[in-house]
């Protein structure tokens, strides 16, 4: 009973996924590869419109399983407020009122009670017409790939939502110019953490900095397909450690 009540769950959460196809009318191409661990979990992603651009964000919530889900509800709901609160545009505004809404709904402004949960996330802005893209990173890199290599546009090192961080916590808003064949991608821990290999160490974020690189110029399903399969050959006979999620965008 209890494993067709997840089941059913799986759905729900599948239903709040955004429809991606919007991302078309900005890139060239794109992929999304979201896969939780569990049949739920805590990964999520949204494609929506704001304003006259595109809010692209990936989450990576406290967990994974049911716990891991029952965040990124929370979350989803806190974005659709933020969303009414910020004005259209302003990313870092946006991300600040996220954490604000899920560390008071959740009562971890406070002093009191036991629960220390929150999220890390990606998010990226692209407004109409603009040749650039805006990212804001809760303790969530963007990694950049060219034909001279993958930079990482490291975020602000705090994530959202949890007890030890500041209601009025700022994050930092990077501004990457977009140029033709570039790749930006945003990519939950549950792939740079996974343990495999030989030495049963973890994926690691040069080792995925040389596959995006590798990637690089190939079609969008192309690229989640050999991302997925990068992972599972390195993974081997070790269990799977968490949610694994990530966008590409392609210019």
């Amino acid at each position: 009973v209890i494993s067709d009540s997840i089941k059913y769950a799986s759905r729900i959460q599948r239903s709040v996924l955004s429809d991606t196809a919007l991302l078309d009318q900005r890139f060239s191409d794109h992929f999304v590869l979201w896969e939780p661990r569990d049949v739920v979990g805590g990964d999520i992603y949204w494609c929506e419109s704001w304003g006259d651009g595109i809010l692209i964000i990936l989450a990576d919530c406290t967990g994974h399983g049911v716990p891991g889900a029952f965040v990124t509800l929370l979350a989803t709901g806190a974005l659709e407020r933020a969303k009414l609160d910020v004005e259209h545009g302003d990313l870092a505004g946006l991300v600040q009122r996220i954490h604000q809404y899920v560390q008071t709904t959740l009562g971890q402004h406070l002093p009191s009670g036991e629960s220390d949960d929150g999220l890390e996330l990606g998010a990226c802005f692209v407004a109409k017409g603009s040749r650039d893209l805006e990212f804001v990173g809760a303790r969530f890199d963007l990694f950049v790939g060219t034909a001279d290599g993958v930079d990482v546009v490291r975020g602000t090192k705090k994530g959202i939502g949890y007890r030890a961080i500041p209601i009025d916590q700022a994050y930092d808003t990077r501004t990457i110019p977009m140029s033709e064949g570039m790749a930006l991608y945003m990519i939950s821990d549950g792939i740079i953490d996974q343990v495999g290999g030989e030495r049963r160490r973890g994926f690691g974020k040069r080792r995925l900095a040389a596959l995006l690189q590798e990637m690089r110029g190939h079609t969008g399903e192309r690229q989640r397909s050999r991302l997925r399969e990068a992972l599972v050959t390195y993974q081997g006979a070790e269990s799977r450690r968490d949610d694994v999620s990530a966008i590409g965008l392609i210019c």
